[in-house]
């Protein structure tokens, strides 16, 4: 029987997201694996892995919030708007009080804009960003709404202000790079992106995290998050035993509930066990629930 589920890798620094999804899938011998957000090259931790048929609900983490520990560094602009690029601008950093840090980190705070990195994977006239980067072409490039719903100073010495620790909570999309960068032009003095450590992404928490030396070691007998569990942000409706064949089938399901949103999905299951995920709709005075993801293989049936 083939594996499915989740599993929350811990991504070590100089490897890529790509790298890691190749390891895991020689480790647990399974062709059907992919990561739930890409995680840059020289950042650490947190890369949800889903192996098997886990691999079609990845769309369903995309808007989760994630969360990241990263070192501001003042005083030096870069190429790369972190500690791989070339020095741009070197500038004095000022004497800076905490009050003024947290004025400038709350101007970051909530709904901005960010223009993409030129080291990015935005494509533009249907060419990578980073490879114009490479060919040392900068091209025009529109900025992209975002969300910064919370930035903690974790370390700060008025003293020396030069390098602080910050946890960012952001949406989706965010370039921690940028806003890092940004907030130096906010300050006057520049900045760019020591190091990077990916803390949450959606209900994946770095405490939970695996090495990829515990991967390899368990092989094939890792336990994995089931799909149901991970989807536990999309509510939840039990399938009786006389409409199973009738779900398997795609045919729609009555919801038993009446404060349904047209639109939003749902989990259908047996005994906590996936099986389909749904959309909701008002049809003929009553709600229910449209199969759009059947799972017909054997772990997400009931027993």
């Amino acid at each position: 029987m083939s594996l499915c589920g989740l599993v929350n890798v811990l991504k070590p620094p100089q490897m890529t997201s790509h790298d890691v999804v190749m390891r895991v899938r020689r480790f647990l011998r399974e062709k059907r694996i992919g990561h739930l957000g890409t995680l840059d090259p020289d950042a650490a931790g947190v890369l949800p892995v889903a192996v098997g048929q886990a691999t079609r609900i990845v769309e369903f983490f995309a808007e989760q919030p994630k969360s990241y520990r990263g070192q501001l560094c003042l005083g030096v602009t870069t190429t790369s708007q972190d500690s791989t690029g070339q020095p741009l601008v070197v500038q004095q950093v000022p004497m800076l009080s905490r009050e003024q840090l947290h004025n400038a980190l709350q101007a970051f705070t909530g709904p901005i804009e960010q223009m993409p990195p030129m080291v990015s994977a935005v494509s533009v006239q249907g060419k990578r960003l980073y490879e114009y980067a490479r060919q040392g072409i900068e091209v025009e490039r529109a900025k992209r709404p975002v969300t910064i719903y919370e930035i903690t100073v974790v370390d700060f010495d008025e003293a020396a202000p030069e390098t602080i620790v910050l946890d960012v909570i952001c949406s989706s999309g965010t370039y921690v790079r940028t806003l890092f960068h940004d907030i130096g032009q906010y300050l006057g003095c520049g900045a760019h992106m020591g190091w990077l450590i990916r803390t949450q992404s959606g209900p994946f928490a770095i405490e939970e995290a695996l090495s990829l030396e515990c991967l390899q070691e368990a092989g094939a007998s890792i336990q994995l998050l089931s799909m149901y569990d991970s989807l536990a942000h999309l509510e939840a409706v039990e399938v009786p035993l006389t409409r199973l064949s009738a779900l398997q089938q795609g045919l729609s399901q009555y919801l038993p509930q009446s404060d349904w949103v047209e639109g939003q999905w749902v989990r259908f299951h047996r005994d906590q066990q996936l099986l389909a995920l749904g959309q909701v709709s008002y049809q003929e005075k009553r709600w229910i629930g449209q199969p759009r993801k059947v799972f017909h293989e054997g772990q997400n049936m009931p027993r």
